[in-house]
């Protein structure tokens, strides 16, 4: 080994050290932060998937069933991950971008910012990684994934596509709202493969395999359920998600006519009553995006957990005797006849919910909803647009040699992957649930990590 290479791997080990430190500092520092769904993975409940209790269950054989030291375990797992992917999309920019330490630094310094955001700004007042919950996990793996979807475009080597599959698979068993990695890879497949290469094939085959992964996802639930519950069922409340948006936009006195008399019209007027009686509905929401989206974000939960919950349970455990499991089957089936009804309700509140909603998204995807840092929002993404727009320019007007075309593509590629990420995550989230930072900063880590990699290039064109 010549000094050079000496030099680089006591750089990179040094600095993988420095990644895993800063974020094991913030368990170190507090401990493992229970939160509220915390209980609902520990106890493996039967609306959760089955990965992240899996997780917790593990931890807790290997460290002799003690409650406390598998919570420590856990998160301190769970930052060691974070750690080395923080480094490793360090190390992967680095590589593609001329060997730059400086994007290097700068890839880890905007890993470390989301953290150091979410544990001092944000209300919640700690990271994920140092929380018992599936964005413990879920937020580390779905850089890895972007990474690994990036390295495959730009590469084309087996072994990214493997580990994309693969972390599809494991994000999508840790949490539902994960499915979305599946349709990012389809958008990013069908771009490069069916629009630019005309690839019919291998675009097919692509195609396959995320299919597979889709179904390998659903007989895990089932086998995990299995084994747990002896049911041969995936995990329960997934359509309670829906019906909450849909009896916060719901106008009593107008959809209570499109239920014929039973025990369903009974449990929505119960329901939407007590929502009344909370000022927990849409027609109670200040006008304006903002306010609207906010009414909705702080109504959700209320309406899910705080109503739909204890009312459907009531009325069944009342009616009916039944087991945890045949519990949970009819609420869900009667969550899915009112979901089945008022769908039929008016569209333009609705709708209005919906685009608010996703607007939201948008803007916390890489900065917060206030008003002023959705100024800042749009600022970045118009940025960003304008910056590849540019590049795109030169390299098509200019005569450039192949390996400053490469660099440029290599940028656009990454700015690319990321933007779809994100606006896949707006649409899927906004349609299903609100959109809070908790579900939207997935992407934040490498949004300003691609934008620099497209001023990176902007100055190498212009010097």
């Amino acid at each position: 080994m010549n000094i050079a290479s000496k030099k680089e791997t006591i750089w990179n080990v040094c600095l993988l050290a420095v990644c895993i430190l800063f974020y094991l500092l913030f368990p170190l520092c507090d401990g493992p932060v229970w939160c509220k769904d915390s209980e609902s993975y520990v106890s493996m409940d039967i609306s959760r998937e089955p990965l992240y209790p899996i997780f917790l269950a593990l931890c807790r054989i290997c460290t002799g069933y003690s409650e406390t030291g598998s919570l420590v375990a856990a998160v301190v797992i769970q930052s060691i991950i974070a750690g080395f992917i923080a480094w490793y999309a360090g190390l992967v920019i680095k590589r593609m971008k001329n060997q730059s330490t400086l994007l290097q630094l700068a890839a880890i310094a905007f890993q470390f910012a989301v953290a150091l955001l979410c544990r001092f700004a944000a209300i919640r007042g700690s990271y994920y990684t140092e929380c018992i919950m599936t964005e413990g996990l879920a937020l580390s793996l779905f850089v890895l994934f972007t990474l690994e979807l990036y390295l495959y475009v730009i590469t084309d080597r087996k072994r990214h596509i493997v580990w994309t599959l693969l972390l599809s698979f494991l994000l999508i068993s840790i949490r539902k709202q994960m499915l979305i990695t599946l349709l990012i890879m389809g958008i990013v497949f069908g771009w490069y493969y069916l629009i630019r290469s005309k690839k019919i094939r291998k675009f097919c085959c692509m195609l396959g395999m995320m299919v597979i992964v889709f179904f390998a996802c659903k007989l895990t639930d089932r086998i995990y359920n299995y084994i747990i519950r002896d049911a041969w069922i995936e995990h329960c409340h997934s359509s309670r998600g829906f019906l909450c948006t849909l009896l916060y936009t719901s106008d009593v006195e107008k959809d209570k006519e499109l239920f014929e008399d039973g025990a369903v019209k009974d449990l929505y007027l119960e329901i939407m009553a007590q929502a009344d009686e909370q000022q927990i509905l849409y027609r109670y929401a200040e006008p304006g995006w903002l306010p609207v989206s906010e009414h909705y974000a702080d109504c959700y939960d209320a309406i899910g957990y705080g109503i739909i919950n204890p009312v459907v349970e009531e009325y069944l455990l009342e009616h009916y005797d039944l087991t945890s499991v045949e519990l949970a089957l009819q609420f869900d089936e009667i969550c899915d006849e009112m979901n089945k009804i008022l769908i039929k309700q008016s569209l333009m509140p609705m709708m209005q919910v919906y685009v608010y909603n996703i607007a939201r998204g948008f803007v916390n995807s890489v900065a917060r909803a206030k008003i002023l840092l959705s100024i800042y929002a749009i600022a970045v993404y118009l940025a960003m647009g304008a910056a590849a727009v540019y590049l795109m320019i030169r390299k098509k007007k200019e005569e450039m040699g192949t390996q400053e075309k490469e660099q440029i593509d290599r940028s656009l590629s990454l700015a690319f992957i990321v933007i779809v990420s994100i606006a896949v995550n707006s649409f899927v989230v906004g349609f299903t649930i609100f959109t809070q930072p908790r579900y939207m900063i997935y992407s934040m880590g490498l949004f300003y990590p691609a934008g620099c990699m497209l001023l990176y290039d902007i100055w190498k064109v212009k010097k």
